[in-house]
């Protein structure tokens, strides 16, 4: 697998997570330590890009995945 090929994988895994990220995030607290005090879907979205643009930045490239690439 290239570097490419895992940031893909992990772009079109997050489309398919995201839209029922927030009730697996509660649903998942006891093990994420996630107390359920309100959560939003932009900041899991947000978060989701953001950890993938860190992956990415740690192979060394600049991949750029934007929030709205989660709905496309």
């Amino acid at each position: 697998m290239t570097k490419i090929d895992l940031l893909n994988m992990l772009s079109n895994e997050a489309k398919t997570y995201c839209p029922n990220a927030v009730e697996t995030v509660i649903r998942n607290g006891h093990m994420n330590e996630f107390k359920g005090d309100g959560i939003s879907q932009s900041a899991v979205d947000a978060l989701i890009v953001d950890f993938i643009n860190f992956v990415a930045s740690g192979q060394g490239i600049d991949y750029g995945m934007y929030t709205k690439d989660l709905r496309e």
